[in-house]
């Protein structure tokens, strides 16, 4: 009886592990879509769309379309990753599987434009912050003919002079909001990592079917 019970378990193990061996082949791993936040912009609205950019308005976003870019926010390396298929609308994932190889900046800008949108974040909207690190954002020291005309602010027809230290914030604080508004997310479509719950879970299908031949096997041989 005990024999019999023996080969009995062996030829399940067998029989199981086979399979779990066979699971990644009969399902293999699918491409995803990635969306990233990481790269951010210094220019406004009209500088955008002369360069070629897209620039949608967060309430003009479909609704997944605005998940994904909270979610993408949300992520810790910046990007989010969706099943090829389960995009948003507006997002260009054609344009990101037509770009071909990158060798030089011009054709790295070109792939950046056409695979990117940028989202104009609204004032005081519920969202996560930018990726941008909008709080150590600094500025480049202005020429001597710049530093003189931030020196003098224009009041009720009268110019008031102003501190080089305070000329300097305010160019600080604009180009702060103008980083703070429009957020740029990039696409692209490729393999998961291999920290992705899908790849996770095929190699634990294989690790359990070498585990489940070498028991069985062993059970099988014995006398």
């Amino acid at each position: 009886m005990v024999d019999d019970t023996a080969r009995t378990a062996a030829m399940v193990l067998l029989v199981v592990g086979v399979a779990a061996l066979l699971v990644p082949a009969l399902f293999p791993v699918q491409q995803v879509l990635y969306h990233d936040t990481g790269d951010g912009t210094m220019e406004n609205r009209s500088q955008l769309e002369a360069e070629g950019y897209t620039v949608i308005a967060y309430e003009n976003l479909s609704e997944r379309g605005q998940e994904i870019y909270v979610s993408s926010l949300r992520s810790p390396n910046h990007e989010y990753t969706v099943p090829v298929g389960e995009g948003a609308p507006e997002f260009p994932y054609d344009e990101a599987n037509n770009v071909g190889e990158v060798t030089t900046s011009e054709e790295y800008e070109e792939r950046q434009r056409r695979t990117s949108v940028v989202i104009e974040r609204p004032d005081d909207a519920d969202l996560p912050p930018p990726d941008e690190p909008v709080d150590r954002i600094r500025v480049e020291s202005p020429n001597p003919e710049e530093a003189a005309a931030d020196g003098r602010t224009a009041s009720g027809g009268e110019t008031t002079e102003t501190s080089p230290e305070q000329s300097r914030e305010q160019r600080v604080e604009q180009r702060r909001q103008v980083i703070a508004t429009y957020d740029m997310l990039t696409v692209r479509q490729g393999t998961p990592p291999a920290t992705h719950r899908g790849t996770l879970l095929r190699l634990g299908s294989v690790l359990f079917g070498a585990v489940a031949i070498g028991v069985g096997g062993y059970l099988r041989s014995r006398p």
